[in-house]
């Protein structure tokens, strides 16, 4: 083979090299990959996040699914089975499968802690109504944890969001300022927070998704409002929508509402400071006062107490 075909060949082998790099890294790639990745985050919002492999086919997953073809999913149309969606929309459990979840987890814990009740009543105690009364409480109970687990889990998701609402918002100004749109910045913003674990970067995904499915800025982030039920983020909601509508620029009402947001957290800190001392008074004379009193007095007592003996005696 001559040096001229070699050459050629290494020449083409070279080009081709060049041409498979420039589209790995070119612009219109990481569109593509962009575009997959809101497509991702859309069957997120549809659909919830997986938890655990579905193909799982343990005892337990075996049990829940037979429990859920049995037992009648709420009525989600009622007050009661509306309160339950808000709920666990905002404990973070956003599957339209989530009400009927916690109603057969509640069956089956109610049901399983009944049993365990009467189990316990046998071994304590021998009479027939000690068992019973046992069951009864443990029926209360398997009904009461899960209610009080997802009320938990709503009020602490809602202050963490709380307090990263403000650090979030001066990472929107920056990218707002920085030339990118305010769908843009949410997007951006919405999947670092996620991948670092912060709640709000979930719901900012979600905001996305909503606004990319054909909704308004004002209905997503009005959507964002009612599902995490944060008092802060109805204010910036309507803040946003306003300077949209009337052209304003996004970047000052998101930086005033920054500050806005720092000042009202520092005013309940300092609400808090000042109540905790109303709020120690109480362990302070249940507790420490008493030892303090036996401490002090307790020495004076023995005294007294051995000076009548003495005398007494004498």
């Amino acid at each position: 083979m001559s040096p001229f075909i070699v050459g050629i060949a290494v020449f083409l082998l070279a080009g081709a090299a060049c041409v498979a790099l420039y589209l790995a890294i070119s612009p219109q790639s990481r569109a593509v990959d962009e575009r997959f990745a809101d497509l991702a985050v859309r069957m997120r919002a549809s659909q919830g996040a997986l938890e655990g492999d579905l193909q799982d086919d343990s005892l337990l997953r075996m049990l829940f699914r037979w429990a859920s073809k049995r037992v009648p999913p709420p009525n989600m149309d009622t007050p009661t089975g509306e309160k339950l969606h808000q709920t666990l929309a905002q404990a973070g459990f956003l599957k339209s499968s989530a009400p009927q979840t916690y109603r057969v987890i509640r069956v089956m814990l109610a049901i399983g802690c009944g049993v365990l009740g009467m189990l316990i009543g046998l071994v304590v105690h021998s009479s027939a109504a000690q068992p019973l009364l046992f069951g009864i409480a443990g029926i209360g109970i398997g009904i009461f944890v899960p209610a009080y687990y997802l009320g938990r889990r709503a009020r602490l998701r809602q202050e963490n969001i709380s307090k990263q609402l403000s650090d979030v918002l001066d990472l929107l100004v920056v990218c707002v300022e920085a030339g990118m749109g305010l769908f843009e910045a949410i997007r951006i913003v919405g999947t670092e927070c996620e991948r670092h674990g912060q709640e709000i970067g979930t719901e900012l995904n979600l905001v996305s998704a909503d606004i990319s499915a054909g909704a308004s800025l004002g209905q997503a982030l009005r959507g964002l409002a009612e599902r995490t039920a944060v008092d802060d983020i109805k204010p910036l909601a309507a803040t946003l929508v306003q300077s949209e509508q009337l052209g304003a620029q996004i970047g000052p009402a998101l930086r005033s509402s920054s500050d806005a947001l720092r000042q009202h957290r520092r005013i309940r800190a300092e609400e808090d400071a000042q109540k905790a001392s109303i709020k120690i008074l109480f362990p302070l004379v249940l507790f420490v006062l008493p030892a303090m009193i036996a401490v002090i007095v307790g020495p004076a007592m023995v005294s007294v107490l051995r000076t009548l003996t003495a005398s007494g005696g004498g």
